[in-house]
């Protein structure tokens, strides 16, 4: 006895134009995300961030508060000068000394690192970047304290980016 099934290739067909269908939509809304400027796909589509040099401006806590620092009024600009040109400095000549990161690359490339030792190097890089946001953070109350109702309330809507859109 012969099984005639006339189901199965028309099931085939329909799947083969749905599956069709589905990848259409999805090139189509990728390619209009990229059209219309969207960021959700441009951070896998461009490059990999620059590496920390000289001639890559400055480092990411000071490009931070710049941009904060951007958006008070011009008394709050003084403020922030006062408060923060000490701690500007500091990071700024940090960012030339890379000894921690020297020292986590030769023990992670080591093949007879311990896990101690390697603890050890995350656990003095991770106390280094909290004493600098630590600092950063005691400077910014500092500033906030002295700031008008006004600049605080552009320290507190300050995000990196865009604003996000009104709801």
């Amino acid at each position: 006895m012969i099984l005639d099934d006339r189901r199965k290739p028309d099931a085939t067909r329909r799947f083969l134009w749905a599956s069709l269908a589905l990848n259409l939509f999805l090139i189509g809304t990728i390619a209009g995300s990229i059209a219309a400027g969207s960021t959700i796909l441009h951070s896998f589509l461009g490059g990999s961030p620059p590496m920390i040099g000289p001639d890559n401006g400055p480092p990411p806590p000071v490009r931070m508060l710049s941009e904060v620092r951007e958006k008070l009024s011009p008394e709050g600009k003084a403020i922030f000068d006062a408060e923060f040109a000490p701690v500007m400095e500091d990071l700024m000549k940090r960012r030339d000394d890379l000894k921690k990161f020297r020292e986590l690359r030769e023990v992670l490339l080591r093949d007879d690192a311990t896990d101690a030792e390697i603890r050890g190097v995350f656990e003095k890089m991770k106390n280094g970047i909290g004493d600098d946001f630590g600092r950063i953070l005691t400077h910014m109350a500092n500033v906030a304290v002295q700031l008008s109702p006004e600049d605080r309330a552009e320290l507190a809507l300050h995000r990196p980016g865009p604003p996000p859109p009104p709801q």
